[in-house]
């Protein structure tokens, strides 16, 4: 998944140090609408050179040399864009860019409460956990696939074929790490292997507890406990004592870091078919136009301010051309992204999931001649209106299975087409789990019955004889 992030960064990332600069570029490209209006905020609180609209004599602001050559910030926005190895130049035909209405937007941002996140609360931990460089960059890239819940939802085989240089004995041993962070549990790939993490964190990894939970998981969740005190050698009321204990465990550790309430989410792009062809409208309601304050320009330009309020300016001023220019860059790195997964995704857009194709994000981070951690961070938290529903960006990134005769289906569109095959089985005789593969097979679609049971798993749906209704 992450092979130049993991390899490139070590390499030659991590003996860099960065800038005040490069770290705000960093944090602006990475930020949701919600969190890049909060900066905005505070930035213009700090800088008094920045202002959220024109002056009212010029629409821009037109420098003569002298005050060229004193804002020239040349160091400074070359660092930038050997950070992020962004386009020099923005495009200068793109397609129609409209705006949310701005009521519907208000109840949007009205709607939205803010909640801690999982992945910051782990990234603080894992500062202090004393990995070196490659563990840390692995690591990172785990955390950001832990899901809501606190499970690890990562394909180890798949992010293994894409990173071959390292073991899976390594990628084990830091999932190992992360197992041990708050919240306990965390980092599980399976709810057995929470629950046993939460016993092993009270010191009862050896205990009865342990053993219901590793040996008769799913005999508990049916509620046999004649059979479970049979195979355990203990009495029935044992059994019932054992499984009071494990019902105090929690099967979502992650889920205090998420609210309760319905979330509504500020989608950065809006995709719609005009005139036959489907297209990227970006959201541009949520940022106000940032300019330079043509009243800290003229004192600039006047040679009768003292020397140290000219450096004051020059120094503000500086600040703030990088600064909307960090945004300008963000806008229209999140637009080509946007673009490329609606090229590749296009039969998504005509026929829904079933339409997926698998996409990952160093082919696109390639095609846009930028790191794969620049895609990463852009779309992290960014979210995308479609007529199937909105979608965060990382939802279009799956790999596939290959096909006897050369298609490769995404993992999405399996996963949806099992859902299916599931919601409208019999509920007095559900399919086993080599039924379904039978039944994929005859769309088109040729997978093991071993991985029809991890895609149920992930989908959280039980096992056949747990989902038999009388």
């Amino acid at each position: 998944m992450a092979e130049q992030y993991l390899g490139h960064v070590q390499e030659q990332r991590m003996e860099q140090s960065l800038t005040p600069q490069m770290l705000q570029s960093l944090k602006i490209l990475q930020a949701p609408i919600l969190d890049l209006q909060t900066m905005i905020r505070e930035e213009m609180d700090q800088n008094p050179t920045l202002e959220r609209e024109a002056p009212e004599t010029e629409q821009s602001v037109d420098f003569d040399e002298a005050a060229r050559e004193e804002l020239r910030e040349e160091r400074e926005i070359g660092e930038l864009t050997e950070l992020a190895e962004w386009d020099a130049d923005f495009r200068n035909n793109r397609e129609v860019r409209t705006q949310l209405d701005d009521d519907q937007y208000q109840f949007m941002i009205d709607s939205i409460e803010g909640s801690a996140s999982l992945q910051e609360h782990l990234l603080e931990q894992l500062s202090l956990a004393g990995l070196n460089p490659r563990e840390r960059a692995i690591a990172e890239v785990l955390i950001g696939s832990i899901n809501d819940d606190g499970y690890l939802q990562l394909d180890l085989e798949e992010i293994m074929d894409s990173t071959p240089d390292f073991p899976e004995e390594l990628f084990e041993r830091i999932i190992t790490v992360i197992q041990g962070f708050d919240p306990v549990g965390v980092g599980a790939r399976t709810l057995k292997e929470c629950l046993l993490l939460q016993l092993e964190h009270q010191g009862k990894g050896q205990s009865l507890e342990a053993v219901l939970v590793r040996d008769h998981l799913d005999r508990l969740g049916a509620h046999q406990y004649e059979v479970i005190a049979r195979a355990m050698h203990i009495s029935l009321e044992k059994v019932k004592e054992l499984s009071k204990t494990v019902a105090e465990l929690d099967p979502k550790p992650g889920r205090n870091f998420t609210t309760d309430k319905t979330e509504f989410v500020v989608p950065e792009v809006t995709v719609q078919k005009i005139n036959g062809v489907w297209t990227v409208i970006q959201n541009k309601s949520p940022y106000p136009r940032l300019f330079i304050s043509l009243k800290y320009l003229e004192l600039l330009k006047d040679k009768t301010t003292a020397a140290d309020t000219r450096k004051y300016i020059r120094e503000k001023i500086a600040k703030s051309k990088f600064f909307i220019r960090s945004i300008d860059q963000r806008q229209d790195t999140i637009y080509r992204i946007a673009s490329e997964i609606v090229r590749v995704q296009e039969d998504f857009f005509e026929d829904g999931v079933s339409g997926l194709k698998p996409l990952i994000m160093k082919s696109v981070a390639t095609l846009l001649e930028v790191h794969e951690t620049t895609i990463s961070r852009a779309c992290s938290g960014k979210f995308m209106a479609t007529p199937h529903g909105t979608f965060e960006f990382k939802y279009f990134f799956t790999t596939g299975i290959a096909q006897a005769d050369g298609r490769i289906i995404s993992n999405a569109a399996i996963k949806s087409a099992l859902a299916d095959i599931i919601r409208t089985e019999s509920k007095r005789h559900p399919l086993s789990d080599d039924r379904i593969a039978g039944e994929l097979k005859e769309q088109g679609i040729d997978v093991a019955r071993r991985t029809v049971a991890k895609y149920r798993e992930q989908l959280k749906i039980l096992p056949a004889r747990l989902r038999r209704q009388a």
